[in-house]
């Protein structure tokens, strides 16, 4: 299940006579509103907190003299939320981004139909699940120091991405992406930028070398010399509000001549209405959850939208637009999907990536050739990423390393460079010197009964709670192996070795021409294996840092 991905707001949904009181939880520092003891239903709704101010304004308009209900108001915000959702059984959460979904689980939200390949969205779902109730742009804000190389480089999304994985001096400031959307949209926006232009291997590879230039903060990510803090406009507003005249301390420390809203695309929160499934199943909370969309998606909310500093869902500002702020005029970006958001995290934690990783590596003749755009040979470059994915890997992830050739190590064609074991300091060292042994050997490519080995050797080890990888590299096609598997056998025997409590997840990195990556893809299809073929030395690079960091195509 993914979220619409639109500006716009799917109302209709109004005439559902209620009263609805606000009451925030103990969760929140804001002050609850007043409750109504005669109120015998109530509406638990979680929301993010750059929200929950628009549910506290809007509670009068809402009162009535009957049918009341009590709305009682969780504050929490990016994964904690999720977890908040799933303990108090919530009725509605508003994340303020639809791509948490992507997180959802346990929180067992109402279903609604994903949108079409183009990014369009569907109708929303039961209870108006799906439903974006207002929106806030996402700016890049540039120290003085730092905003002459975002302006001379282009002010897109884009050209931040490509200052922050060079030598360019240029830093990044960003809100945690796991405590905020500002964090998770923002460094989003910057993978989905290059995403959209190069490809995934190579927005991973762009996301985890901005990663050593970027500071992560709880606080919103004013920038510091010589950095780019991506801002919210909800929070943008404020930071550019002339001082207090009776004396305040106003943070008035943006200059607005260095504020960018990407002239390429526009990054955007979108504050969504998600009902849990249990919510829509229960008809006594229809008619309160439908006056309080209602009124979320109408005119009602346009002053609550206002104070709150959100636009409306359609991006139209509800009131006095912010003076000074760039126009919004890039192709809005779509929400981030599921293995979009585990990019994110994969690259800006490192336990998201522990897993169990059996590295297959062919040493074929062919691997002694130099690759486009490289001075090294094939083999050579294949060790040097094979040694930046184990960098990549927590010290609980275990790790093997197999080479293999046709009757490599009779009856076998592969043989083991680096057995299995914790990646510890003693087996990082034993890596490097292990991979300084591989070079080109002469032998044909025995390329299927080693998938097929490495496949049952993966599920052999695997262990509760990690996921299992193999990432096969070959230059090659099945060949100069007697009595290898054909096609049709090793599809079957694949499809004969799935074994739902020992998943193990397959990638094969096709280099060159050689390969037949559409075969291949049919003959991993049992197994729901990827094939991801590459043509430079760059690409190698890029694709094993993908791996490393949640790419795994499955």
């Amino acid at each position: 299940m993914r979220v619409p991905a639109t500006f716009a707001a799917i109302a209709g949904v109004a005439g559902i006579a209620a009263l609805v009181m606000l009451q925030t939880r103990s969760d929140d520092p804001t002050p609850p509103s007043a409750s109504n003891s005669a109120c015998a239903n109530t509406l638990q709704v979680v929301t993010a907190r750059s929200f929950a101010p628009v549910l506290t304004t809007l509670a009068p308009r809402l009162a009535a003299d009957r049918d009341c209900v009590r709305v009682d108001v969780v504050v929490a915000d990016g994964r904690a939320a999720i977890d908040r959702v799933a303990e108090l059984g919530a009725d509605v959460w508003i994340p303020d981004d639809s791509s948490w979904v992507a997180l959802a689980g346990e929180a067992k939200l109402a279903e609604f139909p994903e949108p079409s390949e183009s990014g369009e969205p569907g109708p929303p779902g039961a209870g108006g699940a799906g439903t974006v109730v207002a929106v806030s742009p996402m700016y890049m804000v540039a120290d003085p120091q730092a905003a002459p190389d975002l302006d001379a480089a282009g002010g897109g999304w884009a050209n931040l991405a490509h200052l922050l994985s060079t030598d360019s001096g240029v830093q990044l400031r960003v809100r945690d992406p796991a405590r905020s959307g500002d964090g998770l949209v923002g460094v989003g926006a910057i993978g989905e930028a290059i995403w959209l232009s190069e490809g995934m291997d190579a927005s991973a590879q762009t996301l985890a070398s901005a990663l050593p230039a970027s500071q992560t903060v709880l606080g919103q990510a004013v920038p510091r010399s010589g950095e780019v803090g991506l801002i919210a406009e909800y929070a943008l507003d404020r930071l550019l509000a002339p001082p207090d005249p009776g004396g305040g301390t106003a943070a008035a420390t943006i200059k607005r001549d260095t504020i960018f809203a990407g002239s390429d695309y526009t990054a955007v929160l979108r504050y969504t209405w998600l009902p849990t499934a249990a919510a829509v199943a229960d008809s006594s909370l229809a008619d309160p959850m439908a006056r309080v969309l209602a009124a979320l998606t109408g005119g009602e909310a346009d002053a609550a939208l206002a104070a709150a500093g959100l636009r409306r869902a359609d991006g139209s500002v509800p009131g006095e637009k912010p003076e000074g702020l760039p126009e919004q005029t890039g192709t809005p970006l779509g929400i981030l999907g599921p293995h979009h958001v585990e990019h994110v995290f994969a690259t800006w934690y490192v336990d998201e990536r522990r897993s169990d990783m059996l590295v297959v590596i062919d040493v074929s003749g062919s691997m002694g050739a130099r690759p486009p755009g490289s001075t090294e040979a094939l083999i050579d470059v294949v060790r040097d990423a094979t040694r930046d994915l184990a960098g990549l890997l927590p010290d609980d992830s275990e790790l093997a390393i197999w080479k293999f050739g046709s009757n490599l190590s009779p009856p076998r064609d592969y043989r083991t460079v680096l057995p299995r074991g914790r990646l510890d300091a003693q087996h990082r060292d034993q890596l490097f010197r292990a991979t300084r042994q591989l070079r080109a050997e002469n032998t044909g490519t025995g390329l299927y009964d080693t998938i097929l080995a490495a496949y049952k050797a993966a599920q052999a080890g695997v262990r509760s709670g990690t996921p299992s990888h193999v990432i096969l590299f070959t230059d090659g096609r099945n060949q100069d192996d007697p009595g290898s598997l054909s096609a049709a056998e090793l599809r079957s025997e694949l499809a004969a070795a799935v074994d739902p409590e020992r998943e193990v997840y397959l990638t094969v990195i096709s280099f060159g021409p050689e390969p037949d990556a559409e075969q291949l893809a049919k003959i991993v299809e049992p197994i729901e294996g990827y094939v991801d073929p590459v043509q430079t030395a760059a690409d190698v690079r890029a694709v094993f840092i993908h791996v490393a960091a949640g790419g795994l195509h499955h």
